[in-house]
């Protein structure tokens, strides 16, 4: 299969072969929440605002899905480069039955409590009521997510990412278009958000399960007659996995904090305005995050295959080209940051935030500057199987950086929200640095394990 060369190929060429349509494809993908926050920012800031409260549990739903499927996709380009295709077809076997299973598990865990989710973070009122009703669609369609990304993962373990860009724009336009009919139209107000998205997710499942299932031409083969439980496979999965789960999850942890820190300094309004500025900002992030995903299939690939002079290259060349693209995007973020406001006060009773807003986002978005260095060394260990690290990343950026930076600046300084948004860039600053540090370390053991190989 071309796909399988080109892993192998040309880490540069690799990296952005790979990438390109991921990138897209996870554009796209942001643009469900996006286009959910802007429907449901015309039924008021506290709408909004709830959208924001809600964010931990959107987080959650899919750092379970999102973790099962670089699992996946590491371990498949990890056994394309060991030229071990039947090994693949076992992760993919394995990766879809791991999907359902996560899927129920989480269901029975949290939707019984998100009432008393929302209390300990701090909500209240008419914006608790509707982050709640909000939630519960996404809670109970996890499993639609799980199984429509442990796809995604399949695809792009083996390279084959068009597949994964075109499922997106469907899903996505599909969002688009079900949004306005299920919020106003047939009169659901927030919850019609979260049933269009869920449909959306359904429809691109559809198309991914035709390709690998009907039409059967992907690399992989996926047959679930004959399964066997493989704990070797299981417990790979898990290890790369369940670290990147953990990754989202302490992001999750971390905006629930933040949200507490919001309402404590703050009020729901103050919510609306940092929950609008990062659905805007998140349209910088995800292009890195794509960048990232395709580098770990390149990485994965590499280190399978023993050429860790490629994987260097791969994770110094993904850093060089996310840095310009973070450069552009968020110059540009900032010199519209007056029009862009207007996607979420563009009705009487949610354009008192426009002034706040603005100001907003033309601080908030400088944080992505520094994330090529966190997400392509995130990429670097979930590619080398290694996502424990990944997960250390995570916790000093999310839970350290980020919150004490918060509490200090918010609290401590009395700079209130302005505190806040301040802490996501030096937080991403410091972590930024930590993170190449560490990778070059780690790049550095394996040059040198190659010299032995080779001597």
């Amino acid at each position: 299969m071309d796909n399988v060369k080109i892993l192998l190929d040309d880490p540069k060429k690799a990296v952005i072969y790979v990438s390109k349509p991921i990138i897209v494809a996870t554009f796209i993908e942001s643009i469900y929440s996006l286009v959910d926050s802007i429907w449901v920012s015309g039924l008021g800031y506290n709408a909004l605002a709830a959208i924001g409260a809600s964010f931990p549990i959107l987080i959650s739903v899919y750092a379970i899905s999102w973790g099962l499927s670089i699992g996946i996709s590491s371990g498949i380009s990890r056994k394309i480069g060991e030229r071990d295709k039947k090994e693949a077809n076992k992760v993919a076997n394995h990766g879809i039955v791991l999907a359902i299973i996560m899927g129920i598990l989480f269901i029975i865990l949290v939707y019984p409590n998100l009432n008393s989710i929302f209390s300990l973070m701090g909500t209240y009122g008419l914006c608790k009521t509707l982050a709640v009703e909000y939630s519960k669609i996404l809670v109970l369609g996890v499993i639609i997510i799980n199984l429509c990304d442990a796809l995604y993962g399949i695809f792009r373990g083996e390279g084959n990412t068009k597949i994964v860009m075109i499922a997106s724009i469907v899903g996505t336009v599909s969002n688009i278009i079900l949004d306005p009919i299920f919020i106003y139209n047939l009169n659901l107000g927030i919850s019609g958000a979260s049933i269009a998205t869920i449909l959306s997710v359904f429809i691109s499942l559809l198309i991914l399960s035709y390709k690998l299932f009907i039409k059967k031409s992907s690399y992989i083969t996926v047959n679930l007659k004959n399964f066997k439980p493989d704990f070797k496979i299981i417990s790979d999965l898990i290890r790369v996995g369940l670290p990147t789960s953990c990754i989202d999850l302490t992001v999750a942890l971390s905006f629930f904090i933040m949200t507490y820190l919001i309402m404590l300094v703050g009020d729901s309004r103050d919510l609306a305005v940092y929950t609008g500025a990062l659905r805007i900002t998140e349209f910088g992030f995800i292009p890195m995050l794509g960048l990232a995903s395709g580098a770990t299939s390149v990485i994965g690939a590499s280190y399978g295959a023993k050429e860790f002079k490629k994987l260097k290259t791969a994770y110094f060349y993904t850093i060089k080209i996310g840095v310009l693209m973070e450069i552009v995007i968020v110059s540009l973020i900032i010199l519209f940051a007056p029009i862009l406001a207007y996607l979420f006060t563009y009705t009487k009773i949610s354009m008192g935030i426009h002034e706040e807003l603005v100001k907003a986002l033309r601080i908030i978005p400088l944080y992505l500057i520094f994330t090529p260095f966190i997400l392509t060394t995130s990429a670097l260990f979930q590619g080398i199987g290694k996502g424990e690290k990944s997960l250390i990343i995570a916790i000093f950026r999310s839970l350290i950086c980020h919150i004490s930076y918060a509490y200090i600046f918010a609290v401590i300084l009395g700079l209130g929200v302005f505190g806040i948004y301040i802490s996501l860039v030096f937080g991403d600053f410091t972590s930024g640095i930590f993170s190449l540090i560490f990778g070059i370390i780690a790049i550095n053991s394996m040059l040198k394990l190659e010299g032995k190989y080779r001597s």
